[in-house]
């Protein structure tokens, strides 16, 4: 395969291009999905294929194409070299790249237990077990119930013209499961994940406890839930909804691309003041295990710890080859795709806010009449704009200081930066919490986000009743 690569570059430098990068991908993965108790959903795929990016007379090329031939290799150089002369009609300014020097590698995942190797029924009764163990938990209310297995394993070799050539192997492993439970009037969920770059040691290290169990008792509890009130408040996070506020409000704008794009809040801001002086967020994707880390990006180029905001300053932002050139500064490892199919954007890889000293008992004994929110859901953000939403799974109120009555059906919105700077505590504790799939651009990537908690001097709550 390096041989193939190395034909597709070199021919494609023959032919004018000024930058070339050739990709190959090969994916193993199976995924289980049980409703109900009853198997939804068996799935195991490969998939096997090139990718091929080419920078020709300041346009860009690119095509692909399943399987690895010299023969459709160069088929594909052909394609891109097309793509790239089409498009420099409607360009409207050059393409660049900034060049990183050569590098060669090879790494890979450390796990214990290939999932590979372990039988589909195996994978099967354990996720069966985890179901069992939740029903037992639900007090007769679980109505329904999915649970879902993945793992996945997937090599990328990445070969380009600055002498780039590296292969990335990865194991990735996750379970999810969401409970449903009905007291006949009102219906709640309550939902759990554990996804980890693992083997799968991650199944039989899973404590029904810690999760399908804990996840149908929530559900029920939270059928007794009184609704959330609406207005502003003080708002304490606790670490799955900072990750969820990390990535979506500030790590999308944080993004290269959105900045040269002119559509995120933090164009022309370097350096200036954006989040209250007890802020520090940073993207890393070096994390050991996380289900966000890696070594290289899919542009050939090392991940690495890039620190956004220090302090309540921006400092950084996440790069790919040719965001960095268009910015005046040096790639860091941000270009990622999802497969030999897609071309690298510049994505996240494990955001979050760094740890303070105040302890959480601290930061609730200051609210007179609060919200504390927890189980982070979804989110959704507004780059331009610079709005955000997001949902909580629940929480509880804040009363004088201590935590009261349970609540249900949350969500928070703000403005980004105007939140950012109305942070007013972060705690001692950390927790990387959110391991799931961020979309864009129709490509799915493996991210992870977490922090402390953290707690916003005032915010808006949606809700359905007073406090």
């Amino acid at each position: 395969m390096q041989e193939i690569l190395e034909y597709i570059r070199d021919e494609g430098l023959k032919k004018g291009a000024s930058f070339v990068e050739a990709r190959a991908v090969e994916r193993d993965s199976t995924s289980i999905v049980l409703q109900d108790g009853n198997a939804d959903k068996l799935f195991r795929a490969s998939s096997f294929g090139l990718g091929v990016r080419v920078l020709a007379d300041g346009a860009w090329g690119f095509a692909s194409g399943n399987g690895a031939s010299r023969e459709q290799g160069l088929e594909l150089l052909e394609a891109a070299l097309a793509a790239a002369k089409a498009s420099r009609a409607g360009r409207r300014e050059e393409a660049v790249v900034a060049e990183v020097p050569p590098l060669t590698d090879h790494c890979s995942t450390e796990f214990r237990i290939d999932p590979r190797s372990v039988p589909l029924s195996r994978k099967m009764d354990a996720l069966a077990t985890l179901d069992r163990a939740g029903m037992a938990r639900g007090e007769g209310r679980i109505v329904n119930r999915v649970l879902s297995y993945g793992d996945g394993w997937q090599r990328e070799t990445v070969v380009n013209s600055f002498g780039a050539s590296v292969t990335s192997e990865y194991v990735r492993t996750s379970a999810t499961c969401t409970f449903f439970a009905s007291d006949g009037q009102i219906r709640q969920s309550a939902y759990k994940r554990r996804a980890a770059q693992a083997g799968w040691e991650l199944m039989e290290e899973l404590e029904p406890a810690d999760f399908s169990e804990a996840a149908a008792r929530r559900a029920v509890s939270l059928l007794s839930a009184r609704k959330a009130p609406s207005g502003k408040f003080p708002v304490i996070f606790d670490p799955s909804i900072t990750g969820l506020l990390t990535h979506e409000a500030l790590g999308h704008n944080a993004e290269a691309d959105h900045v040269v794009a002119g559509t995120s809040i933090l164009e022309g801001k370097l350096g200036d003041t954006v989040a209250s002086p007890l802020v520090t967020i940073i993207d890393d994707a070096t994390l050991p295990g996380s289900w966000g880390s890696y070594r290289y990006d899919s542009e050939g180029v090392p991940g690495r710890r890039r620190v956004l905001i220090e302090n309540g300053v921006l400092v950084g932002l996440m790069h790919s080859l040719e965001t960095a050139a268009r910015l005046g500064t040096e790639p860091n490892g941000s270009g990622r795709a999802q497969d030999y199919g897609y071309r690298p954007l510049v994505r996240m890889s494990n955001t979050f806010i760094q740890p303070g000293t105040t302890p959480l008992e601290e930061m609730l004994k200051d609210i007179p009449l609060g919200v504390y929110l927890t189980g982070g859901q979804w989110g959704y953000v507004f780059c331009e704009r610079g709005q955000f939403t997001c949902h909580a799974g629940g929480g509880w109120m804040i009363r004088n200081g201590e935590l009261a009555e349970e609540i249900r059906d949350v969500s928070v919105a703000g403005i980004t930066l105007e939140t950012l700077a109305n942070i007013d505590a972060v705690s001692d504790a950390f927790e990387m919490s959110m391991p799931g799939m961020c979309g864009k651009c129709g490509q799915g990537m493996p991210v992870n986000a977490g922090g402390p908690h953290v707690r916003v001097r005032e915010l808006v709550v949606g809700g359905q009743e007073r406090a």
